[in-house]
């Protein structure tokens, strides 16, 4: 990347609400760069392209009519879910969808990602990854927890990541039945690839907040 590219920023509460809101509308924020390739809701199993996001769609939908259109969370066992356990995130919401905590992060994703993030925030992991689609992820929680609708997405990867792009469908669940508590995303890393030794080392020092010179 060019030196003439600005530092990596956390996305404020404005741009991630001014995102939100066009994601709602139906429009492309104006902020996303071309890294994002695709934003919408999900209103059927066929327009979803993994089957493993089909298949997490499916047992979402025939969850969410038992409890006037909001899925609970404890429908959600692992052994329901194990076509697609290694791919699955939970996360609990936080600052009212402006942020949420990784209560379990999938194998097949850190696999991926290089590194298990539960326990972290989105906000944390954005901060430490140095990631160009930070508000990519915020805005996409955020629609997801006001709305209450599934939301796919798809975004090329970080070249020093295991995939060439990353698939997701985020799910809304609640806890007591009266809105969005936790978000259970469906994540499938697209085209893995074997990493090189710079690649794996690039990764390793912006991790550890070593690589001062990475740009958004």
């Amino acid at each position: 990347m060019s030196d003439s590219q600005p530092l990596w920023r956390s996305p404020t509460d404005d741009e991630i609400v001014a995102a939100a809101t066009a994601i709602a509308a139906g429009s492309r924020p104006a902020d996303f760069d071309d890294s994002v390739l695709d934003v919408r809701f999900a209103d059927s199993m066929d327009a979803l392209p993994e089957a493993t996001l089909q298949f997490l769609y499916d047992f979402w939908r025939s969850k969410a009519g038992n409890h006037a259109g909001l899925s609970r969370r404890e429908d959600f066992e692992m052994l329901a879910l194990l076509p697609a356990v290694g791919n699955i995130m939970i996360l609990d919401v936080e600052r009212e969808g402006f942020d949420a905590r990784y209560r379990l992060y999938g194998t097949k994703i850190a696999q991926s990602a290089g590194k298990d993030w539960t326990g972290k925030t989105v906000s944390e992991m954005n901060a430490s990854a140095k990631t160009n689609v930070a508000l990519l992820y915020r805005a996409t929680y955020l629609t997801v927890y006001r709305t209450n609708r599934p939301l796919y997405t798809e975004h090329s990867s970080l070249p020093w990541l295991g995939a060439t792009a990353w698939r997701r469908l985020i799910l809304p669940v609640t806890l007591e039945g009266t809105g969005c508590d936790q978000f259970i995303v469906g994540n499938v890393a697209v085209d893995a690839k074997v990493l090189s030794a710079a690649q794996i080392e690039t990764h390793r020092r912006i991790l550890q907040g070593k690589d001062s010179s990475t740009k958004s």
